[in-house]
């Protein structure tokens, strides 16, 4: 088949913002061996109390082996790593952004998530089977960016879920791993509205020649091993700096010993306000 490119039409922002040109480039109707790469503006509350909301925009890629979930922000720093150092250049690794970062791998019907807990690098890297979503699809439509959208309803790990899918666009994927219905998720959200994600481009892109995640030495570890790392962090968050017996400068230029009781205390009720995962039923139960 001759190589074709759609045009998704111009989309209708709300509150008079600025219209976007949501550009999908097809080669292949329902050809999954294609590379595709979606971006999502993910609007969310880390903590549920908070009607504060934080905006993050998420990169989806598609391949017919597997998807990956990310932050535009570290897609885009090993983007340009990897061009570095195909020129040989000195460089160094982008910081890891593990938040939401998640690998549907179709191939071993597996999905890994990847944690890290700064300052600490270490990477982790947790598996789970992966998830065949019972979609409950409505009669109900209505458009979206030009698009005719049908509604779709969702319980999945103690959130109730609505979407909005197209079929329209030929092919099946969603936020985060989130799938199977018959076309793209053009939009979504939680009953709550503690999240909501809304499709924002989507174009046919080269096979990158390498995944965001292979190189990332993750360690694997069980679900159990995860609570019990985010508890040992939750009870004791500066155990290196209290082991080291570390010293911070004060405004004045002066070292100091740290009060490590105080900033501990502060760090726990962080910890313990901004656990608010996509996947509500697995939140760690900090005491």
């Amino acid at each position: 088949m001759r190589p074709h490119t759609i045009l998704i039409k111009l989309s209708k922002m709300k509150n008079l913002f600025k219209l976007f040109l949501l550009v999908f480039l097809l080669i292949g109707a329902r050809n999954y061996a294609q590379h595709y790469k979606a971006i999502y503006k993910m609007i969310y509350k880390a903590d549920s109390l908070d009607n504060r909301t934080l905006t993050k925009n998420m990169v989806l890629e598609i391949r017919q082996e597997q998807t990956s979930f990310c932050s535009y922000d570290f897609y885009k720093e090993d983007s340009i790593y990897q061009e570095k150092m195909k020129l040989g250049k000195e460089v160094y690794q982008p910081m890891f952004d593990s938040d939401f970062s998640i690998v549907s791998n179709h191939d071993k019907l597996t999905v890994s998530k990847f944690f890290n807990f700064p300052p600490n690098s270490t990477i982790y890297r947790l598996d789970e089977n992966e998830k065949k979503f019972s979609w409950e699809i409505l009669k109900e439509t209505k458009k979206i960016n030009h698009y005719i959208c049908q509604k779709a309803q969702l319980k999945y790990k103690g959130r109730k879920w609505t979407a909005w899918f197209t079929k329209e666009i030929p092919l099946n994927f969603g936020p985060y791993i989130f799938e199977g219905l018959p076309g793209p998720i053009l939009y979504m959200e939680d009953s709550r509205k503690n999240y909501t994600f809304e499709l924002l481009s989507l174009k046919n892109t080269d096979p990158a020649d390498h995944s965001l995640f292979n190189n990332l030495n993750a360690i694997p570890i069980s679900g159990k091993e995860y609570q019990k790392i985010c508890l040992d962090r939750y009870h004791d968050p500066y155990k290196e700096m209290r082991n080291d017996g570390a010293f911070i400068e004060s405004s004045s230029g002066e070292l100091k010993k740290p009060n490590i009781n105080e900033m501990t205390r502060t760090k726990q009720k962080f910890i313990k306000s901004h656990n608010n995962p996509i996947e509500l039923s697995e939140a760690v139960k900090y005491p």
